[in-house]
């Protein structure tokens, strides 16, 4: 069974309930940053807010602007500097044909999500929407980028209780409660995440001992251990060849992975190595491993 609090998702809003009106006045900033934005204009998703246009490279039209009315800007929830976010996938440094192969896989119904809520995989009709040279355009642009960990694991015996906003935890402040097994993260400010800012930092809780038994799992046992790691994403999990780097990613994001190849909600051509591994697998150790491969520094240097 899959469970729930891996696929935080916020229940539709009840029949007849209008649409969300975005304030268009007043102006909100970020810390470091000198940009300036509505609510409104954080919400475009097809003119992105760029909170540090310094930082990155001039972003090609597919990230910035998309294809209306379904090719939502790629940086509207991978973000201009593709660091991505718990809810989504971190594009930054991931191999061109890797992140083209992917899009093609959600578009032909290989690639999907195990979200036991029933709720759609908003990036099925997103990647519907783009041309093939718009996604290959995109993809190398989030290639050259550098992942930057932001991150912080925290073993617990008991978590801060929390909310759930849009698809993902928010800390509600009112308590703690028994970490049960789970693996929860939250931003260390609700409000910056959804105001997009790229250096909000976020805390993964995770049970005692996680770290370790992740560690064990990935270190090099018997010929053809199954969770070996290293053998198809190389000797620090920085990716090789179109095999993608893992180190240093969203523990949730790499958890629901797991889950994903698991249940063959992914099964695309290159999803069969994936299923050996997982197959071992139960939750407890998907949830080290993601705990465990999150804590690791990702690559110093884009991919060419």
């Amino acid at each position: 069974m899959v469970p729930a609090w891996a696929f935080p998702t916020s229940p539709p809003p009840p029949k007849g309930t209008p649409p969300v009106v975005y304030d268009s006045v007043t102006l909100h900033g970020v810390p470091n940053s000198t940009q300036r934005y509505t609510r409104k204009q954080v919400a475009n998703a097809f003119d992105i807010p760029d909170w540090f246009p310094r930082q990155h490279p001039a972003m090609p039209s597919s990230v910035q602007y998309g294809v209306r009315p379904d090719g939502r800007a790629c940086g509207f929830c991978h973000l201009p500097d593709g660091q991505g976010r718990p809810e989504n996938g971190t594009l930054a440094g991931l191999p061109v044909e890797y992140t083209v192969r992917q899009v093609r896989a959600m578009r032909d119904g290989t690639r999907g999500h195990a979200n036991p809520s029933g709720t759609a995989n908003p990036m099925i009709s997103v990647a519907k929407g783009f041309a093939d040279d718009e996604v290959r355009t995109a993809a190398r642009y989030y290639a050259r980028l550098r992942l930057t960990r932001r991150n912080i694991i925290r073993e617990v015996a008991d978590v801060p209780t929390t909310r759930i906003a849009g698809l993902l935890y928010a800390l509600d402040g009112t308590g703690t409660e028994p970490i049960a097994g789970r693996l929860i993260e939250a931003p260390e400010s609700i409000e910056r995440h959804e105001l997009r800012d790229p250096w909000v930092r976020y805390t993964t809780y995770v049970p005692l001992g996680s770290l370790a038994r992740g560690r064990r799992l990935t270190t090099p046992g018997p010929v053809g251990a199954p969770t070996n790691c290293a053998t198809c994403h190389g000797p620090q999990l920085l990716g090789v060849g179109d095999v993608p780097p893992i180190a240093g990613r969203a523990p949730s994001n790499l958890l629901r992975q797991l889950i994903n190849f698991r249940t063959r909600a992914r099964r695309d051509s290159t999803a069969t190595p994936m299923y050996a591994v997982v197959d071992s697998l139960t939750i407890d150790d998907m949830v080290a491993l993601a705990a465990y491969v999150g804590s690791l520094p990702p690559s110093r240097s884009p991919r060419k």
